[in-house]
């Protein structure tokens, strides 16, 4: 079996939530062996075993482990490295549930928990798998922002700051890197149908009815559209792109 990412060696943070798992299955099935690591043990082992029962050839590997300091980030990063034999594609999709709080309400503790899960996370995931990327001949770093790190809405002042710092970042690292055929990309999800999206709100009907109407296109996403643009991102096909957002939002930024 062949696909556009036959033979990848991939790294998901997050692989085990909605948006991480859904390319996670994606890059699966076109061939990538894949590495799920998520901080819930629990989701990267039933997303991994998922995988398995799918149509697929590559190989699977999942770890329960927050990668939020440098310790523990640079040993999974160096562990997959050497399960694979290398490794040339990484995707950070982790980031944390903030209270719904202004900036003069927040307490500190979770503005710091959203930057060490949102931004220093994968901040650490590039600066360990860059060397690993480099050595592979190339590579690509897919980091997943939002629609929010563009645009505000009340009560997310960590999560905007997080975002919009994402989109940024990953700019740097791919000016940085462009010399050495690695390519880097943010990914800007709009509203994506996902259990983090739930946990705001009561029930999917009460979440359709509230944010359908700021998406021109009709309808919320689902983690598979974002998986389509992840495999674009990581495949041939976007050979010419990097230092890029690229926005899936259904037209939410539009208006």
């Amino acid at each position: 079996m062949s696909g556009k990412l036959n033979e990848r060696k991939t790294l998901i943070i997050g692989g085990g939530g909605g948006i991480g798992g859904a390319i996670a299955h994606r890059f699966y099935s076109e061939g990538a062996h894949v590495a799920i690591v998520d901080a819930d043990a629990s989701s990267a082992e039933r997303r991994g075993t998922e995988l398995l029962n799918a149509p697929g050839n590559g190989r699977v590997v999942t770890l329960g482990v927050d990668i939020g300091d440098p310790k523990t980030a640079k040993e999974v990063v160096e562990s997959i490295s050497k399960e694979f034999g290398g490794l040339d594609t990484t995707v950070h999709s982790a980031a944390t549930r903030e209270p719904t709080a202004t900036a003069e309400d927040m307490e500190i503790k979770h503005w710091d928990e959203a930057l060490r899960v949102n931004l220093t996370s994968m901040f650490l995931l590039c600066k360990f798998a860059i060397p690993h990327l480099r050595a592979a001949g190339g590579g690509v770093i897919i980091n997943i922002a939002s629609q929010l790190g563009s645009v505000v809405t009340p009560g997310r002042p960590a999560y905007h700051a997080t975002k919009g710092a994402v989109i940024q970042f990953t700019k740097a690292i791919a000016i940085e890197n462009a010399q050495d055929n690695i390519r880097a990309v943010s990914i800007s999800p709009g509203a994506i149908e996902t259990n983090r999206l739930l946990a705001r709100h009561n029930t999917i009907e009460t979440i359709r009815e509230k944010l359908i109407p700021g998406h021109p296109i009709g309808r919320l996403g689902q983690p598979e559209d974002i998986a389509g643009a992840a495999l674009f991102v990581a495949s041939d096909d976007a050979a010419f792109m990097t230092g890029s957002d690229l926005i899936v939002d259904g037209g939410y930024t539009a208006v």
